[in-house]
């Protein structure tokens, strides 16, 4: 299933939704120079903005976008478990709606949401014939190509007329993508790239290509020779650029996106103020939305935003533990959790305490305790708190008043703390070889459920992230745990792995 959201009357904008139908880009005899003359954002055009997110929380992922790049998108969409959002920005047919969308991905760049890990400038998408994605031979020779059919290759150069080719030389297509629409916006956001893509003397482009198979998996076809293959036709198209796979100004991802289902539900207009159902007929399926093809199977390509990642005092961490969570997983499982002022919020195992310093940071009005059973990942803690709390009260302008996480040696197998005293329980618990065994998780996790148990006031609730599913399930159906704790959802999210997310009641 695809969830389609619309913020186009709420947002208070106009009503037009951007189509994917744009004009192949035209190119001279060098590409790399009719690029360094575009200064504007193009017009008459939608941009559409793919945001890489955790995996398994893109709707929670869209409640924590920024407020300026909400009242520009027309659409928000997103295939569950797919780890992609795809924001649709209006069509910039105004000078106003061209200052707004400038300044909603300037902010975007400058200061990426904790929710996101990176965020491109879609180029269009591919269809790839069934036939040969199913074909692991076949598909090696799509891609070595240029992602084309052979015979297509051999008559596009004998004709001449349906490609575009840098300097007559090679027939090497566009493949229909919008590069100089994305060299734009790139051109456009506050980063030193945007002024090395405007000077005509500036020194040459390093890009690298990298492709997410989105776990389709082929015998024979690494990720490795579908980025190359991606590589090869950037460097055919932009030839002053240079590969460099470390240090690179631009990146360029492609990604399989398959249809497999019919069913998109979409929501369109959606008014915050009204707590009704929406009306069936504003929901359309994907034939409305968008022709399906018969091929089923296409390849999204990409180019990536600068954001200032490195800078961002939300993602400094000075110490990092063997199975550390993300930055950006810990913020969007607290978004999950949804902390409500004045709650008291346990990590029974919080490791070099993450989820509860970027609590204590976001949620002000909660109170955050870390309880770590390692003696030397808590002082990593204590050092994690204080390197990052310093630094966001040195960049970020506003003077922020929130309470110090409190982070304590401590077991989860028996907690010295008062019995039903906390509200919510947010906790990525021991799972794997890297962290400790099955046979000890065994031994730990019935005495950690009943922990949970004893630690939650009724009504209070625990969002508990694990890759021992099956084990965690028996404990919360066990006799001593099923009379005080109900399962409100699981969801399946991945963190480098595909784990469970369980979110239960104490009643």
């Amino acid at each position: 299933m695809i969830t389609t959201l619309n913020y186009q009357q709420s947002a208070g904008v106009g009503e037009k939704v951007f189509q994917g139908s744009r004009n192949r880009f035209q190119q001279t005899s060098e590409m790399s120079d009719q690029v360094r003359k575009v200064s504007r954002l193009p017009h008459d055009k939608g941009i559409e903005l793919l945001l890489s997110v955790p995996a398994g929380l893109e709707d929670v992922a869209v409640s924590r976008l920024p407020p300026e790049l909400l009242q520009v998108a027309t659409r928000i969409s997103y295939r569950p478990s797919s780890g992609y959002l795809t924001v649709v920005l209006h069509d910039v047919d105004s000078r106003e709606k061209e200052q707004a969308i400038t300044l909603a991905i300037s902010n975007l760049v400058r200061r990426p949401p904790l929710c996101i890990f990176a965020a491109y400038i879609s180029l269009g998408r591919i269809e790839v014939p069934r036939d040969i994605f199913e074909d692991p031979k076949d598909l090696l020779d799509y891609i070595n190509n240029g992602f084309r059919r052979q015979q297509y290759s051999e008559m596009s150069c004998q004709e001449g007329s349906t490609v575009q080719a840098v300097e007559g030389s090679d027939c090497t297509p566009d493949m229909g993508l919008h590069w100089q629409d994305a060299l734009s916006v790139l051109q456009c956001t506050p980063s030193p790239l945007a002024e090395r893509l405007s000077s005509i003397d500036s020194t040459p482009i390093r890009f690298r290509a990298s492709f997410d198979r989105g776990g389709f998996q082929h015998k024979g076809v690494r990720s490795q020779d579908l980025a190359a293959g991606l590589g090869g036709v950037v460097g055919k198209l932009f030839p002053s650029w240079k590969v460099d796979l470390t240090n690179f100004d631009i990146e360029v991802m492609g990604r399989w996106t398959l249809e497999t289902s019919n069913n998109i539900t979409t929501i369109r207009n959606p008014n915050p103020n009204v707590g009704q159902q929406d009306d069936p007929e504003s929901c359309s399926s994907m034939d409305e939305q968008r022709p399906t093809t018969r091929m089923g199977v296409e390849m999204q390509v990409g180019m990536a935003l600068p954001l200032a990642l490195s800078t961002c005092p939300h993602r400094f961490r000075p110490k990092d533990g063997r199975t550390s969570l993300r930055m950006e997983i810990a913020f969007t499982l607290l978004a999950l959790a949804s902390p409500q002022p004045g709650n008291i919020v346990m990590d029974l195992c919080s490791g070099v305490g993450t989820i509860p310093i970027v609590g204590a940071i976001h949620y002000p009005t909660s109170v955050f305790i870390g309880l770590e059973v390692l003696p030397h990942n808590a002082e990593s803690a204590g050092e994690n708190a204080r390197g990052m709390i310093n630094r966001v009260l040195q960049e970020e302008s506003n003077s922020m008043a929130f309470m110090q996480p409190d982070l304590l040696v401590g077991d989860a197998r028996a907690v010295c703390w008062r019995s039903n005293s906390v509200d919510l329980i947010v906790s990525d618990l021991p799972w794997g070889q890297r962290e400790s065994s099955h046979l000890y998780n065994c031994k730990l996790y019935p005495r950690l459920v009943r922990e949970v148990i004893r630690l939650l006031r009724v009504g209070g609730r625990a969002v508990l992230v694990t890759g021992e599913r099956k084990l965690l399930l028996r404990q919360l159906d066990a006799p001593f745990a099923k009379p005080y704790l109900r399962v409100l959802q699981k969801r399946e999210i991945t963190i480098g792995f595909k784990v469970m997310v369980f979110e239960v009641l104490r009643v």
